[in-house]
């Protein structure tokens, strides 16, 4: 059994992929509140291991409507304070339902959440990012839950290996969340390295949030950065080398959750979505240290 395997699950109408796909655990976001019963006895029928991401529970309201734009690194004092109390609130449910960590964003995409004001510089965006986490932190520690950051994309105020690690080196109980294709987007988009922001950020991986992307590719369709990886993908053809980047991560924390997460419910992809999984079940025992308890 692969124990750290899992899927990033959004919306309770997505829950059957964990059977589908022979799962063994998930990461929970955005699951409607009126759920909540039905998720618990998943969970606990199954003892299934889990993950929270800010939002676990759709809130009635947030400001600029979208929850998934909760943010650290916010220039809007207002709304990063509602972010922050989102993420508590995230934090406490988590804790009492039992799942293993939390996932909070760090930053707003501009393209979704509007552009950053001139004035709003990567030195202020740190700051601001450090200000929530130490918050979110104090409470997260009181009730004994871990906090993953993860890395999002299209923001110029915070994208680059040292201002992730600027949070990390300075809050070290706090682990990083590895999105590939918010990466990938960033990388292409602003012109850095993917492999040199990976090695930078390495030590302190301890979840992945697994796609391929392609994002300088058209033809990779709609939402580039978010398509099921598949052995038939070549680093030739633009995508990433999904097998030696997990055998680096894993090498370096071998026991690293690995949570799928890509375009799911599109008929004409779900063969290459469950191709995929099961490539990745055949892979990661080949590729993990023996020192790991990934599997049993």
């Amino acid at each position: 059994m692969l124990r750290n395997l899992g899927m990033v699950i959004a919306y309770f109408k997505n829950l059957h992929h964990i059977e589908d796909h022979a799962l063994h655990r998930a990461e929970f976001v955005l699951i409607e509140p009126e759920h909540k019963k039905e998720l618990i006895d998943f969970i606990d029928t199954r003892g299934l291991p889990f993950s929270a991401h800010c939002p676990i529970f759709s809130p009635p309201d947030h400001p600029g409507k979208n929850a998934l734009l909760t943010s650290l690194a916010d220039p809007d004092p207002d709304r990063r304070a509602a972010s922050v109390k989102l993420m508590k609130e995230t934090v406490e449910t988590a804790a009492d339902l039992g799942a293993e960590y939390v996932v909070a964003h760090i930053q707003r995409p501009e393209n979704f959440g509007g552009d950053n004001p001139s004035g709003f510089t990567p030195e202020k965006a740190v700051d601001s990012a450090k200000k929530s986490l130490d918050e979110l932190l104090r409470f997260a520690d009181r009730v004994e839950m871990p906090v993953l950051i993860e890395n999002i994309f299209r923001n110029k105020s915070f994208f680059s290996a040292d201002h992730y690690l600027s949070l990390l080196n300075e809050f070290p109980r706090c682990g990083f969340c590895l999105d590939v294709g918010h990466l990938d987007v960033d990388a292409h988009e602003l012109d850095f390295s993917f492999d040199d922001f990976l090695d930078s950020l390495l030590p302190w991986i301890k979840a992945v949030h697994l796609q391929n992307s392609n994002s300088g590719n058209p033809a990779a369709g709609a939402r580039p950065w978010k398509v099921p990886v598949h052995p038939s993908q070549s680093p030739r053809d633009g995508w990433h080398d999904i097998a030696s980047m997990l055998e680096k991560i894993l090498s370096a924390n071998p026991n690293c959750v690995i949570n799928f997460e890509s375009r799911i419910n599109i008929p004409e992809e779900e063969e290459m979505l469950r191709e995929g999984i099961e490539w990745v079940k055949e892979l990661i025992p080949r590729i993990t240290p023996k020192t790991s308890v990934l599997s049993d």
